[in-house]
């Protein structure tokens, strides 16, 4: 799980550092709209894409894979973590769904590099 969301966590900020946008609560409360190159360190101009959604989903994937029996809480938990950054105004839908896919492909990579395949007898 450590490591699945540590991959998540270096592609967000990769991408976060790599392109801007404007939060929808910017957007809302202040009437401003940006996006482009180069990214930002500044938080409201960090729309793209979203960490927690990222982070949420790599951990999740990589409990359920673990420990199968936990399915349903953590995949309504991640769900709920990523539903709340489009409801809170933090992120925009495209922003969470970017998210929740780098948190997938980080759990598959991490899975299969760490992963060993089957032991055979000698």
């Amino acid at each position: 799980m450590l490591q699945a969301g540590i991959l998540a966590s270096v592609v967000k900020t990769s991408l976060k550092r790599t392109v801007h946008r404007t939060r929808p609560n910017v957007l809302m409360d202040e009437g401003i709209y940006a996006r482009g190159w180069p990214g930002t360190g500044n938080g409201p101009w960090q729309s793209f894409p979203s960490g927690h959604s990222a982070l949420s989903t790599a951990v999740a994937c990589a409990a359920v894979r673990v420990y199968p029996e936990v399915k349903g809480a953590a995949y309504v938990t991640a769900a709920g973590v990523v539903a709340a950054q489009v409801l809170r105004g933090a992120h925009f839908p495209a922003d969470v769904l970017t998210g929740a896919l780098i948190g997938l492909a980080a759990e598959s990579a991490v899975n299969r590099l760490t992963t060993q395949g089957p032991r055979t007898r000698s």
